[in-house]
């Protein structure tokens, strides 16, 4: 036996045996014929794919989500969508999220097709990322990591009902949804190039496809830049809960009354022979005449930029409608102009028990607020206005309001 025989037949010296590699089996699939089925019909470009179970799912859930979400933007300001905004931001999400999910999947599935890697891939970073992205932590079961999809899972379901009832608190929830939709892209990824190893790919660069994937990426972080700009209005939006009368006040000379709130940027002068308050919490001040057949409210609301004056209109009929012992109606609405903005004036009649009130809401919009200047004035039960009539008082109020401008 010679030397090179009885070496290989110690058993301290280590035996070299080559890794078991695999050919990849390319599958041509054309990516920009992959993103744009999905662009146009979500789920279209994964079943061109071959992936039609996935294609499936995301076209059963994308569809009802949209034709739902559409509905109730189209009533959005309106009460019934008010009551339905949450829903609507939920239904948003879904589709949106899907939708990129749609075209991102399809176009980078044509490519591991083209290249043949997708057979070697067991579970799919993009499927692992949306599930994470649009439920509580399904992604993880869906990647086999069953103790961490359970932890997930009854974490989010005790932590996030009380987040979700603030602007703030739903942010927070966004940001912890994408770490762990990134946190289950990341598992499946290294897995993927674990597998990937073992694969002969070729030596020279991969064939080129002939469409950027700059394109989908970024009409993917355009979507998502204008889903977190959502996220952030509602941060923005103003808080009128309780209105600030820290600086507010309020003086008298024999030409009138006048009140003003730097707080706010606001003031108002009204006749001498009325009195101004400014103690209920939600309005910036209350002004009644002395035979108390006059009055005013100045009311600070906010307003999404999503909605338009319209909508307030709806709003005021609801809330009327609501109100128990008392039957209004809306008369007309006019164009109007409140402290140089344009406005609207809409005329409603009131009438709660024997008394019946003409009154006129002007609205006028600055940023993220709404004003809403309202009069009320008695009036008999043929809508006519008592005497004296307030008409006169009403518009020295309207040319001595000042708001931000």
């Amino acid at each position: 036996m010679d030397d090179a025989s009885f070496l290989s037949l110690n058993p301290s010296e280590p035996i070299d045996t080559p890794t078991a590699m695999f050919k990849p089996q390319p599958v041509p699939k054309s990516p920009f014929v992959a993103f744009l089925l999905s662009l146009v019909f979500p789920g279209a470009g994964q079943i061109y794919c071959g992936k039609t179970s996935r294609g499936l799912w995301t076209l059963a859930i994308f569809l009802p989500a949209l034709v739902i979400t559409v509905y109730l933007t189209v009533q959005l300001g309106s009460p019934e969508g008010n009551e339905d905004t949450f829903f609507w931001g939920i239904l948003l999400r879904i589709t949106l999220f899907l939708y990129v999910f749609a075209f991102l999947d399809a176009f980078f599935t044509a490519r591991e097709m083209t290249a043949g890697t997708d057979a070697f891939i067991a579970e799919s970073p993009r499927v692992a990322a949306i599930l994470n992205l649009l439920t509580r932590g399904f992604g993880y079961f869906y990647l086999g990591k069953r103790r961490l999809g359970f932890a997930v899972f009854f974490g989010l379901m005790f932590f996030q009902a009380p987040l979700v009832k603030t602007a703030a608190g739903g942010l927070v929830i966004e940001f912890t949804l994408a770490a762990m939709g990134a946190h289950a892209y990341s598992i499946a990824r290294q897995t993927e190039k674990e597998i990937l190893a073992t694969v002969q790919l070729p030596a020279g660069p991969a064939p080129s496809t002939g469409f950027p994937r700059s394109i989908p990426i970024g009409l993917a972080l355009v979507l998502a830049a204008g889903y977190l700009a959502l996220l952030v209005l509602g941060l923005l939006l103003p808080d009128y809960s309780h209105v600030d009368q820290s600086t507010a006040r309020v003086s008298r000379d024999s030409q009138g009354v006048t009140y003003q709130n730097p707080a706010y940027e606001v003031s108002l002068r009204v006749p001498a022979s009325w009195t101004v308050t400014h103690d209920e919490p939600t309005y910036i001040l209350l002004a009644v005449r002395s035979d108390r057949a006059c009055s005013i409210t100045l009311q600070p609301l906010a307003w999404s930029p999503l909605l338009g004056l319209a909508s307030f209109k709806g709003q005021l009929s609801y809330q009327l409608s609501k109100t128990k012992d008392l039957t209004a109606e809306v008369l007309d609405e006019q164009p109007a102009v409140l402290s140089l903005l344009p406005a609207r004036d809409i005329r409603v009649s009131v009438k709660q028990g024997t008394k019946r009130l003409i009154e006129h809401h002007v609205i006028a919009r600055k940023g993220m607020t709404l004003y809403d200047l309202s009069t009320y004035e008695l009036a008999d039960d043929e809508g006519n206005v008592a005497e004296p009539p307030c008409s006169s008082d009403f518009r020295f109020i309207r040319e001595n309001l000042v708001l931000p401008h």
